[in-house]
């Protein structure tokens, strides 16, 4: 029977490229990106789901890299973001297909909060707005610093800090954070 089968390397050649395109503009969108994770996430659905900014799990939300019980690498990213989450150390997931529930995820580093099925959705909402109602311009520079900085030296990463900080100084969100700060108030950028 799978002589029959076409060769599943070319096929999922293809698959991996068109998946690899959409895990790197999650990483490089300029807006932060909120991941409810809930149900099984697995497969090339792995990267995608840890590539947001900031993730949030349901109670019965499991994550698992099924790759190797099928055969193939890890695709979707996840060979990418997995290390930077949780370092090399704790990699097995990817070996053997272990599987983590929510707790275990919230643990590791994988996700920043565990909400109860029924509240995950209302959550996911109120830190949208939490971040939507901060400064713009300071996210998205923020956001793009830390992407790129594994791959920097320090200097050349302080360097690009202390640019983007004059950037962002100038910019009216710092004038209302500032101004805020002075007035005792929240701040309110637009």
């Amino acid at each position: 029977m799978g002589e029959h089968l076409p060769k599943a390397g070319d096929l999922f050649y293809d698959l991996t490229e068109q998946i690899h395109s959409i895990f790197s503009t999650i990483l490089r969108m300029k807006k932060p990106v909120i991941n409810s994770l809930n149900g099984v996430v697995a497969g090339g659905s792995l990267g995608f789901a840890l590539a947001g900014d900031y993730r949030i799990a349901s109670e019965s939300a499991k994550i698992l890299s099924a790759h190797f019980k099928r055969g193939f690498v890890p695709a979707g990213g996840a060979t990418y973001i997995l290390p930077r989450l949780i370092g090399l150390g704790k990699l097995k997931l990817s070996f053997g297909g272990k599987t983590l529930n929510s707790k275990e995820m919230l643990e590791w580093g994988l996700v920043h909060e565990v909400v109860s099925d029924e509240q995950l959705k209302q959550r996911t909402v109120e830190i949208a707005k939490e971040i939507a109602a901060g400064p713009k311009t300071a996210l998205a520079e923020t956001k793009k610093l830390l992407l790129e900085s594994d791959s920097l030296s320090l200097d050349e990463e302080l360097r690009r800090e202390r640019e983007k900080n004059r950037e962002s100084g100038n910019s009216g969100d710092a004038v209302e954070g500032i101004k805020a700060f002075l007035e005792k108030r929240e701040p309110k950028f637009e």
